[in-house]
């Protein structure tokens, strides 16, 4: 007798499997996760350390420490701060509170791969509007909207290209949308930008119901390991998804670790500029190496590697992670013939240009 099926729309899917890598070693380079390359704040630690022994506590179902420090970092209003466990759970639960199976909702060709998950598990219809030289086109999302359309995913800058579109062309998308449709605006990598081209989004939730944004402690602060991400929406909005929200969904790990990293400004002013400086290193080095990559303004670089040779992005990972450096295939994307690369420590990068310079330079079996 066979267990019972859950229903159709999850059925038809396959598991999202983040894929770290592997290898045998035991000293691992993983530059496959975009993760900090600095580590954790160290006012994060101490706090944790602190906890220790309260573990036993449930955490409170909205941590008012957290969110007036997440409102006072950026200048944003309180009472349109909703935490999440990981920005992951809050595509979700935005998804669960918005879509019907009649409905439709738009992703980007190369966005955040949960994003579809997401849509699907509710029986909605996930739309891909195509790229344009591996960076969003507004036209082209605009094409796809019609009147089942409920929902815009939106990764700004994107991962796994790095590429972004500036704040006049993310204007002129939401000005061109229904009222009835709600932008979801990913802004996971904003702390690596300080440009005025860009918009992370919150000043557009300021002006309008129907967006959200959508934060994330897993990058600069380095607090992936606690999965801590927060939106910034209506109070009208924020009210629906807490309804669908788990109510302690958040542990009080991520949200002790979060508030104290999110006030430590030396911190992050120090993983900015190390990104700052190590990327455009990186991508020298890259170009030295005669690979291409896109015009990444985050923490990691899309390569290409050719596409009919001994030297192809597969063999790549395989040589790198023999020797216990993690990257990034890019075969579920799409992409068979890129790996995505995040910037790690001053010694990780210098041996992963090392290693890729010793990969392309010979010929290797495997």
């Amino acid at each position: 007798m066979s267990a019972p099926l859950a229903k159709a729309s999850v059925e038809k899917l396959k598991s999202y499997k983040p894929n770290f890598g592997k290898t045998i070693k035991k000293n691992l380079i993983r530059l496959s996760a975009n993760e900090s390359a600095l580590g954790t704040s160290l006012d994060a630690v101490k706090v944790l350390n602190e906890y220790a022994s309260n573990l036993n506590r449930y955490p409170p179902q909205v941590s008012e420490d957290l969110i007036n420090a997440i409102a006072d970092r950026y200048s944003l209003n309180k009472n349109k701060i909703i935490l999440g466990n990981g920005s992951d759970e809050l595509i979700s639960i935005i998804a669960q509170a918005f879509l019907e199976p009649e409905n439709e909702a738009i992703h980007t060709e190369y966005g955040f791969l949960q994003f579809p998950q997401a849509i699907s598990i509710t029986g909605a219809k996930a739309v891909v509007a195509k790229d344009i030289n591996f960076t969003v086109s507004v036209d082209n999302i605009l094409g796809r909207i019609n009147k089942k359309t409920k929902l815009i995913f939106l990764a700004n800058p994107n991962n796994p290209t790095g590429t972004y579109i500036p704040k006049e062309e993310v204007i002129r998308l939401h000005t061109s949308i229904p009222s009835n449709v709600i932008l979801v605006y990913d802004a996971a990598y904003s702390e690596y930008i300080k440009n005025d081209l860009y918009i992370d989004g919150s000043e557009l939730v300021d002006k309008f119901k129907n967006v959200i944004m959508l934060r994330t402690f897993s990058k600069l602060h380095g607090l992936a390991s606690l999965r801590l991400g927060w939106g910034y929406c209506s109070e009208d909005i924020l009210n629906s998804l807490m309804k669908v929200r788990g109510p302690f969904s958040v542990n009080i790990a991520a949200i002790l670790a979060g508030t104290a990293a999110i006030e430590d400004i030396k911190f992050q002013e120090k993983s900015f500029q190390h990104n700052k400086t190590w990327m455009k290193w990186l991508k020298n080095e890259i170009q030295l190496l005669k690979l291409d990559f896109q015009p990444s303004i985050t923490n990691f670089l899309l390569v290409q590697f050719p596409e009919t040779s001994d030297h192809n992005a597969e063999k790549a990972e395989t040589f790198l992670a023999e020797r216990g450096i993690l990257v990034r295939g890019m075969k579920v994307y799409g992409l068979p013939n890129h790996l995505r690369i995040s910037i790690g420590n001053e010694t990780e990068n210098k041996i992963l240009v090392r290693e890729l310079k010793n990969f392309l330079e010979n010929n290797h079996e495997y």
